[in-house]
């Protein structure tokens, strides 16, 4: 009789259950749709260490916001169910009057929330396997590869955990909806659609001046933010903004309802006119009596929105210019004493006190790492690498990047000296010797560059300091560099030094070769070392030389007992010839890597966050509606027509819905703009194309919902008149 009672409330209370029960079901699938993404890896032929990690990685994060995402889940599902029971209320007093027990009433909720919580959970699960085969073709595409054999790829990891989380979600759902079943009193259940809301009247000079105080919050709330830069979290003033970003937002939907009706029926001309002084005591109402829900709405679509658009920036920023900046098939670098402790006056002389060894054969071997490889190997060097050039970086003796920023305009040099370090502007400049220059270009198929010998050229590639770069250039700025005075050429010179996650060249100097003799003779040496390679046409996959070129240099530099107890490594890490290697397919792994992590992340949250902010309000507003359908029904007969009536209702909506929106749109303004500032425009990266692409997320989820609740309301007032 209880499951009998309970499915036909169900049928009954469709258009109720219709938007909870689509909600539940796109959380559902999303929720094991994203969580089944670590197993994908199945479907890729995993080459390298890289692309395994980035998966495992992968499955980490997921694992991390699926617990947050669980939470707005949960709430999302308790807030609905209050909702809806309390729009029941009649409904369950007249099982009561009719002989059921409390006990009897609690079953029939409980057996309710049950059949639709599994309806959905199953239908959400298929649904979540669909767009989880879907998704490993966005996989593929973000990694730049093809799936050459396709399955159908279950994960029961991702399906048991969705189970668990939803079962444990409607769990607690069902003990506080029987809860709250068995609380209320007959009468009070009885008199539910009949008895008007208390609702507490604020004076309006209070909300007027609570109003004013929040806008002050909220700006200063907007400086501190710019003042952060939003570089680290733990800064003073990004803690502040946020605190009070969270304060003044609270404050603002607080006294909003008294403050528009203080503004709005004083302006007689626009008040007095249709139906809008009960349109605006509806709005004002229900931002009186929701406005915590608002609040928390408004918070999530300022995380949804700043989530997805700095996520989807952020990735373009990291890997747009993945190709560009790993032009080589592999780059061996020497950091010789570049990374030496900063603090000390001369670190070259530390070095060669400290590594004796490694700056003699350096020395003797003129730093020219590829004979020194080719001897210790010789038949693997010659089938794996094609060709090769190496670059040696020096510092100028009496020139710091401080000075060249002197030489800037006071715009452009504000702009610099704000977003490097004082360590980065108190280091000498790096300089690089044209003929060393020249063959790393012929190694790229470029043409060669032609230096006088009172001439230097600045090579630039990075977007933080293409600007400073032409200034330099076109002004044909004079740098002493070892008691000679250089002018610079009219072009910038763009060349990656070797191959990197992201373009790193910024503001080195390119010198005749005598100013490098100058400085041997002096007894400077580089203080990096860059030896790029192309691999050679041997039949041999991009993995298989990469692991050629580790045993290559492990062949000169064979692990010592240490470094052998460290997983993954095949050679030993010195200061010279060798501390490290960077392939261009492991860099063009972690860019697809990067990009899927991103994409995915921010996809994943903004559209639950979205999701679950539709779903709330417009649960609210379809809850208003029913308990306003005797007010609707009385303008009816006092002659309203059936289009003001529409009007009255769809104004109602739609500033139930843009009010938060509005404002989750200035928080999310300002914390972009910030970004942008301090990072975006650094490093070249548009954010229009971003921000375009959240609004149309927002268009499509929120818009969709907004859409929905007034049609389902609309389509309420109609029936009930």
């Amino acid at each position: 009789m209880t499951l009998k009672l309970a499915w036909r409330n169900i049928r009954a209370s469709v258009r109720d259950y219709a938007i909870y029960f689509v909600t539940l079901l796109f959380g559902v699938a999303v929720f094991y749709a994203f969580n089944s993404l670590p197993g994908q890896q199945v479907m890729f032929d995993i080459q390298s260490r890289s692309t395994a990690n980035v998966f495992d990685l992968l499955g980490s994060m997921m694992a991390f916001f699926s617990v947050v995402v669980a939470c707005v889940l949960a709430f999302l599902i308790l807030y609905s169910n209050g909702f809806l029971i309390r729009r029941r209320k009649r409904e369950f007093g007249t099982y009561l009057l009719l002989g059921m027990s409390p006990g009897q009433t609690s079953r029939v909720m409980l057996v309710e929330t049950a059949i639709v919580g599994l309806v959905a959970l199953a239908a959400g699960l298929v649904i979540g396997f669909l767009l989880s085969q879907a998704l490993v073709f966005v996989t593929a595409a973000l990694f730049g590869t093809t799936i050459q054999q396709y399955r159908f790829v279950f994960s029961p990891r991702a399906c048991l955990a969705t189970v668990a989380c939803f079962v444990v979600i409607f769990a607690v759902a069902a003990v506080f909806n029987t809860g709250m079943v068995r609380r209320q009193k007959l009468i009070t259940l009885l008199s539910a659609n009949t008895s008007n809301q208390k609702v507490a009247v604020r004076n309006p000079w209070v909300c007027l001046v609570a109003f004013a105080a929040s806008v002050a919050v909220i700006a200063y709330a907007y400086s501190q933010l710019g003042e952060s830069g939003m570089r680290e979290l733990s800064d003073p003033h990004f803690i502040r903004a946020t605190v009070c970003m969270l304060a003044g937002t609270f404050i603002l939907f607080w006294s909003l309802a008294g403050f528009i009706i203080a503004i709005v029926t004083r302006s007689k001309s626009f008040y007095l006119r249709g139906l809008r002084p009960f349109t605006v005591r509806q709005i004002a109402s229900r931002v009186n009596t929701a406005f915590i829900s608002l609040w928390a709405i408004c918070v999530m679509l300022f995380f949804s929105i700043t989530t997805f658009s700095c996520g989807m920036g952020l990735m373009g920023a990291l890997t747009g210019n993945a190709r560009e900046a790993n032009p080589y098939s592999a780059s061996l670098i020497a950091y010789v004493y570049s990374n030496w402790d900063p603090s000390s006056d001369d670190p070259a002389a530390g070095f060669k006190e400290a590594h004796p060894d490694e700056f003699a054969e350096g020395a003797e071997r003129s730093w020219e790492i590829a004979p020194l490889l080719e001897s210790n190997a010789p038949q693997a060097w010659t089938q794996t690498v094609r060709d090769s050039a190496q670059l040696d970086v020096y510092l100028a003796p009496d020139i710091t990047y401080q000075e060249l920023v002197d030489k800037l305009s006071p715009a452009q040099a504000h702009k610099l000296s704000s977003s490097a370090s004082d360590r980065v502007l108190k280091a000498n400049v790096d300089l690089v010797g044209v003929s060393q220059v020249n063959a790393t270009r012929t190694l790229l198929g470029q043409d060669a560059i032609s230096l006088d010998d009172g001439q230097c050229a600045i090579m630039n590639n990075a977007d933080v300091t293409s600007d400073a770069a032409r200034e330099l250039a076109s002004s044909h700025a004079s740098i002493r560099v070892s008691g000679r005075e250089l002018t610079c050429t009219g072009d910038v010179v763009s060349l990656q030094m070797s191959d990197n996650a992201v373009l790193t060249t910024t503001l080195t100097l390119i010198v005749p070769e005598s100013v490098i003799d100058s400085l041997k003779v002096q007894g400077a040496f580089p203080h990096s070392c860059y030896l790029n390679l192309m691999y050679a046409d041997n039949g041999k996959t991009a993995a298989e030389n990469d692991a050629a070129l580790e045993k290559i240099v492990a062949a000169a530099q064979p692990l010592s007992e240490r470094s052998a107890q460290v997983d993954g490594w095949a050679f030993e890490s010195n200061l010279w010839p060798v501390t490290s290697v960077v392939t261009q397919n492991e860099m063009t792994e972690q860019a697809g890597g990067i990009r899927m992590l991103i994409t995915y992340l921010a996809v994943y949250i903004g559209f639950v966050l979205l999701i679950a902010t539709g779903a709330v309000l417009a649960v609210q507003q379809l809850s208003t509606t029913s308990d306003s359908l005797p007010r609707y029904r009385m303008l009816s007969r006092l002659g309203c027509s059936e289009k003001s009536i529409s009007r009255s209702l769809l104004a109602q909506v739609c500033v139930y819905f843009l009010l938060p929106l509005a404002v989750a749109v200035c928080h999310s303004a300002c914390a972009i703009h910030v970004l942008n500032e301090s990072l975006f425009s650094q490093m070249g990266t548009p954010i229009l194309t971003p921000i375009l692409m959240a609004a149309v997320l927002v268009l499509v989820i929120y818009g969709g919902y907004l859409l929905v609740t007034y049609t389902t309301a609309r389509s309420a007032v109609r029936s009930a008149r």
